[in-house]
């Protein structure tokens, strides 16, 4: 394995401190999470004798409607991307583009050939078609029918694996999944982005029972177990699930009306806004996106995140998913930028 490089991760590490407005995170904050009724006394904990790892996985297959056979714990949505990669792919994988850097940084690292192909005659048998669902930088959903074609396409030759970890965004009432729609379509979501406890580093993969069997042979090689603490934290998140709902919800909507107002005071610049916290940018002009967006960061202290990490030149994703006031001073900072340029 030769490990890519993850400009993205390198970017954000780096530069997110010296930042005045930080507008990379895509995911939620961590909220209260006593006043979300979830209990963190560790001695509390430590007095329990459950097994965390089988009621996680229990409490995510009643989530889902599938079995327990069929989860594989994860350490955060990360591992997940290795692990589906390392386990379930060959040589070759398809990820269309723009995508989250690390849907083609991990299976390149890995040494197989990436393509932004999705046609599944072009592959062999044992290669990998790599999906976000919402598409990360856009936000957009994927068309469901396309996935069905996809899956048929493949058959058993290929696995399409769907990174699922904006999908609850869309506020369903129970959590949406491609996972069932074929025997090669597997599927992964975490803690981290919607219910904003990234730190818990607590995420899954939904496989069919034989495949789940080989991702868990693999994350016992990789990590073990995950923690038992994270777990019995993350279980009662899923269980008051509703609360988070509708913490998520109020910030959505709230942050996306901010963004919309900047995109119609704001010359140069345009987007479609989807279901995720997070957009594509579009600017007027050739910048390179890499040096625009550090010349947007020295003059207005407005961190975000070039497109061309995303293989999105001539863009960059603007997430909403901070607080109010750091968004409202990011976007008018960046408004007045803009406002300012000649295109």
């Amino acid at each position: 394995m030769r490990p890519a490089r993850d400009e993205l991760f390198d970017w954000i590490l780096t530069l997110g401190p010296a930042s005045k407005y930080n507008l990379t995170p895509s995911g939620l904050s961590e909220p209260d999470l006593r006043s979300m009724g979830v209990d963190t006394s560790f001695e509390r904990f430590a007095a329990e004798k459950d097994e965390h790892e089988r009621v996680f996985a229990e409490e995510v297959a009643e989530l889902y409607g599938v079995e327990p056979e069929n989860v594989t714990l994860t350490n955060g949505g990360s591992e997940a991307i290795f692990l589906a990669y390392s386990v379930l792919g060959a040589t070759r994988a398809a990820v269309p583009l723009p995508n989250y850097p690390p849907m083609f940084t991990v299976p390149k690292s890995l040494g197989f050939e990436v393509q932004s192909s999705l046609t599944a005659k072009a592959l062999p048998s044992g290669s990998m078609f790599g999906l976000t669902d919402p598409n990360n930088p856009t936000g957009k959903s994927l068309d469901v029918r396309e996935v069905e074609m996809l899956a048929d396409s493949a058959k058993s030759s290929a696995t399409i694996y769907i990174n699922e970890t904006y999908r609850e965004f869309t506020f369903p009432g129970r959590p949406r999944t491609h996972f069932g729609q074929a025997n090669n379509v597997v599927t992964s979501n975490t803690m981290t982005k919607f219910f904003g406890l990234g730190r818990l580093r607590v995420g899954w993969i939904l496989a069919d029972k034989r495949k789940a069997r080989r991702l868990l042979y693999a994350k016992w090689a990789v990590s073990g177990h995950d923690s038992a603490y994270s777990l019995w934290i993350a279980t009662q998140a899923l269980r008051r699930r509703s609360k988070f709902v509708e913490r998520a919800r109020q910030i959505y909507s709230r942050n996306a009306g901010l963004v919309r107002k900047f995109l119609r005071e704001t010359e140069g610049v345009s987007a479609e806004l989807g279901v995720a916290p997070f957009c594509l940018v579009r600017y007027k002009g050739r910048r390179a996106s890499i040096a625009f967006s550090r010349e947007i960061l020295d003059r207005t202290g407005v961190l975000i995140s070039p497109g061309d990490f995303f293989r999105a030149p001539g863009a960059f994703r603007l997430c909403f998913s901070t607080g109010e006031e750091t968004l409202k001073g990011g976007l008018a900072a960046l408004s007045e930028f803009f406002n300012k340029q000649s295109f």
